[in-house]
């Protein structure tokens, strides 16, 4: 196979990945995906990009099979702006590639960094909560002993406001760490 048909069947896969590129909805998408002077075209469209590198190849087919003459140096330029093309199309394609995945690495830090807030909150409500039976297991205490109720009945609430605290020192260390962490 010829370079020429060689580069026009790269040329005819790439266009196939940029139609289905162009297809997908993309945050982010470039206005202009080349700003040099490599292409002639502006557009949000890699199809466009593809299209004249393909319009370029044709004029050189015909330059090299004689209906239209020009100098050989103009066809070695043409072949060299051509294959710049494809290198930047190929490049424009591994960038996207990376983008995208990228994108999805993001993502999944944005859900973790979710999962460690959400978690967080549940924390600090838990903790809350804990609290107020702290505070009510207290009053309980307080009551038992004015009411001089038996001492069995006050050793069982001082010991569950002791399982209570234990859990709320816990739930502390647990938030300390997760404050931790984010830092």
């Amino acid at each position: 196979m010829s370079p020429l048909h060689e580069l026009k069947a790269r040329l005819d896969q790439l266009r196939q990945q940029a139609v289905q590129l162009d297809k997908a909805p993309m945050a982010g998408k470039p206005i202009d995906w080349f700003q040099s002077e490599l292409f002639s075209c502006h557009s949000p469209f890699l199809t466009d990009y593809v299209d004249e590198a393909l319009q370029q190849l044709t004029r050189l087919q015909q330059f090299q099979s004689g209906q239209q003459s020009v100098s050989a140096e103009q066809q070695q330029r043409l072949a060299e702006r051509i294959a710049a093309q494809c290198h930047a199309l190929t490049r424009a394609f591994a960038n996207h590639q990376t983008r995208n995945s990228f994108k999805v690495g993001k993502r999944k830090a944005q859900q973790l960094v979710q999962q460690i807030t959400q978690s967080s909150r549940d924390l600090y409500q838990q903790l809350s909560q804990y609290k107020e039976f702290e505070q009510r297991l207290e009053d309980m205490l307080r009551l038992a002993q004015q009411q001089n109720q038996p001492v069995a009945q006050q050793l069982a609430l001082q010991a569950r406001l002791g399982r209570c605290r234990r859990a709320i020192s816990e739930v502390e260390q647990q938030i300390q760490f997760q404050e931790q962490r984010k830092r």
